[in-house]
Formats: structure tokens, C-alpha cells, sequence
């Protein structure tokens, strides 16, 4: 008898499942991506119980007639792509085509759709006894999709969800990730009955900018624009003064996909090295735009990762449009090899340059003491109330005048 056999459709959809839908937030995840490769304008979210009891996704896209509704269920079946080609050179969101089936597989799913010629719409169930139930539908232009008890089928992925809190932090992550890079679509949130976030479209990434987080936190950050043949990078990067004692709100898009990447990480960093002290660290909305056959999104099955054809190419041009942006008037070579260049701020108050010598020189000649006895004896008799400019010096009076101390 043969030990090999092939895999049940229940059992395949579970495991691409497994891969593709970790928790509530990704099937939200999904859910958008699909509903904004429709071509809506408009998307709200509602929510019971941080997504374990009921996520409910509602669009005004383009929607479905009966064959197409029926066939967005079925494995590998998509709109997206048909070629070979397209694969390599993916331009829209939902393109797995696993996405519906695999959600359905671990879950109880209603889906209402409608096109904006049909007569009627259409509403298909697939309950616990998996088969599908398909009926007429009020003619309303869109999709709704819902998705009740999540993993009811599979305790031991249930077991493993966080809390309601938790579940609905990623979530509204989530949606604010779709509203960071689809500025001109509304969307709304809401949780148990009550509205978590909800907003206009906007006219620009600025004015979703203030939408989210207000317009005091957005006077906070400094924007990033720079622009070349291939390559378009925009955005946000905090000022030195409000960089962060965590990594919270570090946000990369390619192609208007959330993704990590520790290419464009790297080169955030190296650009901000010399504003920011070592132990804080930059918050940032950053927008890639490059050409799809120049990057490949096949490389995670939840598509969070990306991977660059010439990454080296992407960190020069990242790190000097986040340079320029933290240090205006200068203009960083972005040809291979070049590093950025320190602006002369002598006109100013200092010069750009990140040694340590030169600064300790000057004080020593300003208060007649050599380096060793300054930082020896002179800091703890002539030195008395430290205090900060901005996050980056520290200043204090002293009988001499005035230390400022660069904390690089």
C-alpha cells in the first residue's frame, strides 16, 4: 500500500492558513488588500471582541457577479495575475489567490457582493459543515465579507491568540498601515459597537499624517522627498528632538506595501547616526516607490517582506534622502561608493563634523585647563546644573561661561 497520498482540499487550505493568517489582524490584512485592489473609495471595519468573535470588512469596490463571487473561493484562483511575467512584476495587493479559501478553511465566512450593472447581488455562506450555501443578495455596489470564530476549528491555533487588547492593537495597526499608503480611501474601526478611528479620505500623506496622530505630533516630524529615474522615496522621519526610547512607529512601504526590511532599516539609521544619541532611535513613515520587476514581494507567504534586486543601490538612495531631510541645504552623491557629506554650519552655531577634539580643544583653551584636568576635577567643582537642548546637547553655566556638550 502506498504511504505517499495527496493532501485533502480541507487539510491544504489549513495549512496555507497556517502561512498566510497568524491571527485576527492578517485576516483584516487580507481583507483590505482585496478591497482596495477593488478599487474602493470607501472601507469600514467593525470589529467584536478584537477580531476572535466577528471581522467584518465593508466596501463600496467594484464587487462580484455570481461566477466570480463563487471562483474568489476556490485555491488559486485570482484576478490579479495570468501570466508567468505578471508574477514577476506584481503590482496590486491580493495576488496570492489563497487568501479567501485559506480564511474560510478556519472559519465561519458570509460573503455579499455586487456589481454596479447586476440585477440582483449575491450571498454565499460557508458554515461548519463547510459546504457552500449561495442566494440572491440586496443590490448593494461592493463587498462584505465576515468572519466569525476565527481557528473554531483549530483549538490549537485558537489557544495561542493574545488577548482582546493586544488582538486589536495589531489590528488597528493594520488599518493604519492601509490609511498611511491609500490616503485617498475613508476608512473607519470600530470595536464592540464603538468607534475606534475613522477619517476622510486626504488630499495628501501630510494631511492623513495629522488625521492619525494630530497635528502636533506631525509638526514633530521633518518630510522626506527625493526622487530619481528608478527610485522615489517620501515620507517622514522624526526631528532629533522627539527620536524615541523604542522602536515604536517605524513604518516602510514599497509599492505602498507595509513591509520589514533591514536594508532600508540600516540606511535610516546611517542617515540620522549623527543627529540622534545612541540610545534613542528615529520614528518614521517611509514610502519607496520603485519598479515592481525590481523588487520581489513572492519571498514571505504573509507578503511582510520584500527582497531588492540591487539592494546596495536602494540603502545609498534611502540614506541620503533621509540625510537631506534631517540636514536641509545639502545635496548627498548617491553614486556607488559616495558617503553623505557634512554640511559647514560655521556660519551657524557648529560644523557637522562628528569628532570629539576639536570641540574638547576649544573648551580647554576657553577655560585654561588641559582635557584630563577638565574631565577630571574642573566638571564636579565648576559645573552645576546640567540641562538639555533638545536631545541632543547638554548645557550648563559655568563662572568661565558657557559647556554645551555634544553627547555624540
Amino acid at each position: 500500500m502506498s504511504k505517499i497520498a495527496i493532501l485533502h482540499d480541507l487539510l491544504i487550505n489549513k495549512i496555507a492558513a497556517g502561512e498566510v493568517v497568524e491571527r485576527p489582524a492578517a485576516v483584516v490584512r487580507e481583507l483590505l488588500d482585496n478591497s482596495i485592489d477593488a478599487g474602493a473609495t470607501r472601507i469600514d471595519v467593525e470589529i467584536l471582541h478584537g477580531g476572535k468573535k466577528l471581522i467584518k470588512v465593508v466596501d463600496n469596490g467594484s464587487g462580484m457577479d455570481r461566477d466570480d463571487a463563487l471562483m474568489s473561493l476556490e485555491r488559486h484562483a485570482t484576478s490579479k495575475i495570468e501570466t508567468e511575467d505578471q508574477l514577476f512584476g506584481i503590482s496590486t495587493l491580493g495576488f496570492r489567490g489563497e487568501a479567501l479559501p485559506a480564511i474560510s478553511s478556519i472559519s465561519k465566512l458570509t460573503l455579499t457582493t455586487a456589481t454596479a450593472d447586476a440585477e440582483t447581488g449575491v450571498k454565499i455562506e460557508i458554515g461548519a459543515k463547510r459546504d457552500k450555501v449561495v442566494s440572491d443578495a440586496p443590490l448593494l455596489k461592493g463587498t462584505t465579507i465576515e468572519i466569525r470564530d476565527i481557528f473554531y476549528n483549530t483549538p490549537a491555533r485558537r489557544k495561542f491568540l493574545k488577548t482582546i487588547p493586544t488582538e486589536l492593537s495589531h489590528i488597528i495597526n493594520t488599518v493604519v498601515q492601509k490609511a498611511f499608503a491609500y490616503t485617498g480611501i475613508a476608512f473607519t474601526l470600530t470595536h464592540n459597537n464603538s468607534e475606534v478611528m475613522g477619517f476622510n479620505a486626504a488630499a495628501d500623506l501630510k494631511e492623513r499624517f495629522v488625521q492619525l496622530y494630530g497635528a502636533e505630533t506631525a509638526d514633530e516630524f521633518i518630510s522626506i522627498n527625493k526622487e530619481s529615474k528608478a527610485i522615489k522615496i517620501c515620507g517622514f522621519v522624526s526631528s532629533p528632538g522627539a527620536a524615541r526610547a523604542s522602536r515604536s512607529h517605524q513604518f516602510i512601504f514599497v509599492n505602498s506595501r507595509p513591509v520589514k526590511n533591514t536594508t532600508i532599516n540600516h540606511a535610516i539609521y546611517n542617515a540620522a547616526r549623527d543627529e540622534i544619541p545612541n540610545n534613542r532611535h528615529p520614528a518614521y513613515f517611509l514610502f519607496l516607490d520603485i519598479d515592481p520587476l525590481n523588487v520581489d514581494v513572492n519571498v514571505h507567504p504573509a507578503k511582510l517582506e520584500v527582497k531588492f534586486e540591487r539592494p546596495d543601490d536602494i540603502h545609498r538612495f534611502v540614506r541620503a534622502g533621509v540625510y537631506e531631510a534631517l540636514n536641509p541645504g545639502t545635496e548627498v552623491d548617491v553614486t556607488p561608493g559616495s558617503k553623505p557629506v557634512r554640511p559647514d554650519r560655521s556660519g551657524g552655531v557648529y560644523k557637522l563634523e562628528r569628532t570629539v577634539r576639536p570641540v574638547v580643544s576649544e573648551a580647554s583653551e576657553t577655560f585654561g585647563t588641559s582635557q584630563t584636568d577638565f574631565f577630571s576635577s574642573g566638571i564636579t567643582s565648576d559645573v552645576k546644573n546640567f540641562f538639555h537642548v533638545g536631545e541632543s546637547f547638554i548645557a550648563t553655566a559655568m563662572e568661565e561661561g558657557l559647556l554645551i556638550i555634544d553627547q555624540h
